[in-house]
């Protein structure tokens, strides 16, 4: 498999691992929509103070859910568009814009990312892009499995090796750093 086809390959798992909380997410949004224009249009007949009040609670969360709708646009748009690794790489650099690609989800799923300090360490080989891939995976379905209000913490792994990505209720999955016979199959 060449590595064009093997990136491809490892985006488009990452994109469906979004897909399905994304598209929940996006469903909850537009059912909520729904119901508060139903309940505004059942202003009409009310008062006029009633009228005011109930229809500035309803537009409130109408923008709400407007705004929810467009960060899980904007956090499936940033995992779909985001450029290939380069040849060789920071560690913490790509790290910490792992965690910016994902940030978008966490928050609309009400999920805290948080990240302690990685090493600085360069990066090079065919394995790096494959490796930020694992990462963003271990992240996305911790982010995807977490419960509204907990946290997805991101960490070096013990021995420095690796990334870690917890979840606050202890699963953890270890992405070991590329190194440099880490090929496009590997």
């Amino acid at each position: 498999m060449r590595h064009d086809d093997t990136v491809l390959s490892a985006r488009m798992r990452s994109l469906v691992r979004l897909a399905r909380p994304t598209a929940h997410e996006v469903r909850g949004a537009l059912n909520a929509l729904a119901m508060h224009l139903e309940l505004l249009a059942g202003c009409l007949d009310a008062d006029e103070a009633a009228i005011r009040d109930r229809r500035a609670r309803h537009l409130g969360a109408l923008k709400e859910q407007c705004a929810r709708i467009q960060h899980l646009t904007d956090a499936f748009l940033a995992l779909a568009t985001l450029p290939d690794a380069p040849a060789d790489a920071d560690t913490a650099d790509t790290v910490a814009g792992a965690i910016e690609a994902v940030r978008p989800l966490a928050s609309t799923r009400h999920v805290q990312l948080e990240a302690t300090p990685v090493a600085s360490a360069r990066c090079a080989g065919a394995g790096l892009e494959r490796w930020r891939q694992r990462l963003l995976d271990a992240m996305l379905e911790a982010v995807a499995a977490a419960d509204s209000g907990s946290a997805v913490h991101v960490e070096a792994a013990p021995g420095g090796q690796g990334i870690r990505v917890r979840s606050a209720s202890g699963h953890s999955a270890d992405v070991p750093l590329p190194s440099e016979e880490d090929g496009p199959d590997a």
